[in-house]
């Protein structure tokens, strides 16, 4: 059983009671070369703007690790939730989109002040760093590599910029969501071992390696 299976099966044991999780930071050079990256679906990427924020809730709101929002049984979107994607936009940070026959394929955002990273700790970014997070291809999509590309169309816009780093945090159990970083030549600077108790905001951390410096600066430090 590899590492990912064993966690992602403790997890499903005490998820009555909180979130155990492994938070692994990844890191890339802007200044070194983009590998090519291809998809089996013919796409068109182009930035969110406001008007995408509806469905943009909608996707995420099936995701409850990656969505700001609280699910509602009744499968509604939550209206805070809006405001907080709404409030990503109007500071600047960017949203990008696979689209496929008028429907969303694939989401990813690109921040260049903060993200929202480990529970109660965001990551605060220096002048030329760069944090892509919230990766989610729909379901239909998957296994086409639209991750890779929206990750490539993502970071060749900020080499553009002149961008010089980029971070991305990722868990341990979603593995799958590990083979668009290794292919666009990330690699793995630290992890962060945490319980989230159900109903809390504040993590209990029980083990850290590694460069984990980003996800820990003091909100004067950018």
């Amino acid at each position: 059983m590899s590492l990912a299976r064993f966690w992602y099966g403790l997890n499903r044991v005490i998820s009555p009671f909180g979130d155990f999780c492994c938070g692994i930071l990844f890191e890339r050079s802007l200044l070194d070369p983009l590998p090519v990256a291809k998809t089996s679906v013919d796409v068109i990427l182009r930035q969110a703007t406001e008007a995408d924020i509806g469905e943009i809730c909608r996707l995420y709101s099936t995701d409850a690790w990656l969505y700001l929002g609280k699910a509602s049984a009744k499968g509604g979107v939550d209206t805070a939730a809006r405001e907080l994607y709404r409030d990503r936009l109007r500071r600047g940070e960017l949203c990008f989109l696979a689209i496929s026959d008028g429907e969303i394929a694939h989401v990813n955002w690109v921040c260049s002040t903060w993200g929202d990273a480990l529970p109660g700790n965001p990551i605060r970014l220096k002048p030329g760093e760069i944090y892509t997070t919230d990766a989610l291809t729909t379901d239909r999509f998957r296994g086409k590599g639209l991750h890779a590309v929206v990750l490539r169309a993502m970071l060749e816009h900020a080499q553009v910029r002149g961008d010089r780093h980029a971070y991305t945090l990722a868990r341990l159990d979603r593995a799958d969501s590990h083979k668009g970083l290794f292919q666009l030549g990330w690699r793995e600077c630290g992890r962060a071992i945490y319980f989230l108790p159900r109903h809390s905001e504040r993590p209990w951390f029980l083990g850290c390696k590694g460069k984990l410096e980003p996800l820990f600066r003091r909100s004067d430090a950018a």
